[in-house]
């Protein structure tokens, strides 16, 4: 009744544990590689899944893709570095078996640098996850989003994001979704302006770090509040270099 999607890209050391966590609540699992070189297509497939190969252009592209290889009635998307509680397992067993809804929001918890983020924008962090596979599809190139025709519901429970363990990583994800954010903003034609390079930083710190009580998650939430604006300048400065070689 429903197809798991996962994108990856040298995800070997998560992988299995997202696979394992989808025990006794999937029926068909979907791996989209974008060419790793490590063993994620074959500890994958040792697992179970169903693998294949497409060169990444955006997110949405790439999971949309995903979706297309699914064959059941419900897709349930995970990143590589999730997993699905056994108490959300059962609630995503007994959804799918209503027709009320055409699509479920599932809350996240995000573990970042260590610890469970609780605070600065990172909670909650609601987005559809479950849907009909013939009333749903990604849009956006970046921060992607699943646009659902019909109703959609709630669950209670969340599943968990094992997210970046060292600032280093985190860094180095910034970058590459700064990229494509500055693509993105280039695509679809928006006006480059230096006031918004300089005040748009100064207020993501702000909004993260005091309106979403970012302070509550203690001097984590002080270096992500940071890191996000320092991804913030990022984006406008690439941006800018963009334009200047168009």
């Amino acid at each position: 009744m429903i197809s798991a999607t996962i994108i990856t890209l040298n995800e070997q050391d998560s992988i299995g544990k997202v696979i394992e966590s989808l025990k006794g609540l999937v029926s068909e699992i979907i791996v989209v590689d974008s060419g790793s070189n490590d063993q994620t297509a074959p500890i994958a497939k040792k697992f179970g899944a169903k693998v294949f190969i497409r060169k990444f252009d955006n997110f949405a592209n790439q999971k949309n893709f995903a979706v297309s290889k699914a064959t059941r009635d419900w897709i349930l998307s995970l990143d590589a570095d999730e997993e699905i509680a056994p108490a959300l397992t059962e609630e995503i067993k007994q959804a799918v078996k209503s027709d009320k809804f055409s699509g479920y929001l599932i809350p996240r918890k995000n573990i970042i640098l260590g610890k469970l983020i609780k605070y600065s924008r990172w909670s909650p962090d609601l987005h559809v996850w479950l849907w009909k596979k013939n009333c749903g599809r990604w849009i956006g190139d970046v921060h992607e989003e699943v646009i659902v025709t019909g109703k959609v519901g709630l669950l209670k429970n969340s599943k968990i994001h094992n997210s970046h363990k060292t600032v280093s990583s985190f860094i180095k994800a910034n970058n590459f979704y700064s990229t494509l954010e500055a693509q993105s903003l280039l695509k679809n034609k928006i006006k480059f302006s230096f006031l918004k390079m300089l005040m748009d930083p100064f207020f993501e710190f702000l909004i993260r770090f005091v309106y979403k009580k970012g302070f509550l998650d203690g001097s984590r939430g002080f270096v992500l509040a940071y890191l996000m604006s320092i991804y913030k300048l990022a984006v406008w400065i690439k941006f800018w270099e963009l334009e200047k070689k168009r």
